[in-house]
């Protein structure tokens, strides 16, 4: 079972101190991890999630695609000034925020110095390297250049996280307002509109439909808990299996399809298609192989299905293009462009270039259009808080410019 480990090491020629926490099973694994070296005196110390406050509820994150990128191009900076791998290792893994990568990147470390190797490793980590990652990183290995690959990997990562954090800057906002919407509309139900409906029925009047509507929603939400129970009930539900619901076929293909934001989802499937297809060919991989990894890799069904269909027309003798144009609606408004980049890449026999070129094209299209998407945003979605907002103070209020023949009629001044 997993320990936390506080390890200080004090540097034996400067005196400089520096404190390390490390998620690991054992002491040894949790020296690595700290990336402690030979000129440093250690002190280790067993500690409880207790010990670090708020900080604990961080002690089992995962990396981000950053700190993915951060860890193969600080090994790949490492390397080039000749530095071992398992030393490489020890010096990135300082640099992780997480005490619990601290304690993977340890792990990998023992591994190694035993004589696995490092993809073999990673095989023990799922949640962090994918199958992809790991056919690319062996790929590598086998081909003697795994310094070449994690410096894709890196480029591959580092781009991920920058176009993630634009998408999920686009998302932030609109979350904001729904739930901003939700506890105004809650306020006006449990508070307004019951003493406004209280003074219209001393005068038996009768409201118009919407009106009634409302108040008949406020009507459940303050005196039937069942609401509240489902209400909640569904809320834990989406929160708790979020990562399923995303990865379900429905959600996929809605995804895809749905306006404005569907383009660009399919834009960013495109490039982490042809960007990993393109460092497991350049890593030499066989076709095959390569296409039935870069299918998992896409994570969604429809990409998945064409992939596997290209791959085999090419073990059958297709041209990449030829192949590529049987399944080229997945490329969507982009077909013919990506269709003649990859007739270029087969005229040419250069694959790896042409398809890192497709990839990048589709990055920086997503990365700008994101940006557009996000300055429409915030006026389409204050609009929106507008109507629903302004529509529940219109239905209370409207019956008040009635209010004069209502008490008129009530007073039998009328008759």
């Amino acid at each position: 079972m997993s320990r936390l480990f506080k390890i200080i090491a004090e540097n034996s020629y400067s005196g400089n101190k520096r404190e390390t926490v490390v998620l690991s099973d054992d002491s040894e694994t949790a020296l690595l991890g700290a990336g402690v070296s030979a000129d440093e005196i250690v002190t280790v110390e067993e500690i409880s999630p207790l010990d670090l406050g708020l900080a604990a509820l961080k002690v089992r994150k995962r990396p981000s695609s950053k700190n993915m990128a951060d860890f193969y191009q600080g090994i790949v900076e490492c390397l080039g000034i000749g530095t071992s791998m398992v030393d490489s290792m020890g010096i990135v893994a300082m640099q992780q925020p997480s005490p619990y990568f601290r304690g993977v990147i340890g792990e990998m470390m023992r591994d190694m110095r035993s004589g696995k190797a490092m993809s073999d490793s990673m095989t023990k980590f799922p949640n962090i390297f994918t199958e992809s990652t790991i056919a690319i990183l062996r790929a590598g290995e086998t081909s003697g250049d795994l310094k070449g690959v994690m410096s894709a990997l890196a480029i591959y990562e580092e781009r991920s996280a920058l176009i993630a954090s634009k998408l999920k800057g686009g998302l932030t906002y609109p979350i904001v307002v729904a739930i901003m919407s939700f506890i105004s509309v809650m306020f006006i139900s449990i508070k307004l509109i019951p003493a406004m409906a209280k003074q219209y029925a001393s005068f038996n009047a009768e409201l118009p439909l919407m009106t009634q509507i409302v108040v008949k929603f406020s009507d459940i939400v303050r005196h039937q808990p069942m609401f509240w129970v489902i209400l909640f009930g569904l809320g834990t539900y989406i929160f708790t299996k979020r990562g399923q619901i995303m990865q379900s076929r429905y959600m996929l293909k809605f995804m895809i399809s749905a306006p404005v934001m569907g383009p660009l989802y399919r834009k960013m499937l495109i490039a982490r298609m042809f960007r990993v297809l393109s460092m497991l060919l350049a890593g030499g991989t066989r076709i095959g192989r390569a296409f039935e990894i870069t299918a998992i890799a896409t994570g969604h069904p429809e990409m998945r299905d064409a992939l596997l269909e290209t791959g085999q027309r090419i073990i059958a003798g297709d041209d990449l293009h030829v192949a590529f144009s049987y399944n080229q609606k997945i490329f969507g408004k982009d077909s013919p462009k990506i269709l003649a980049y990859l007739r270029l890449a087969s005229h040419t026999g250069a694959a790896g270039p042409i398809l890192t070129r497709v990839a990048n094209a589709a990055e920086a299209e997503v990365e700008s259009q994101a940006d557009v998407v996000n300055k429409l945003i915030e006026p389409l979605m204050l609009a929106m808080l507008s109507v629903v907002i302004g529509g529940i103070i219109f239905a209370v209020y409207f019956p008040l410019f009635n209010l004069g023949q209502v008490v008129f009629k009530g007073s039998g001044m009328g008759h």
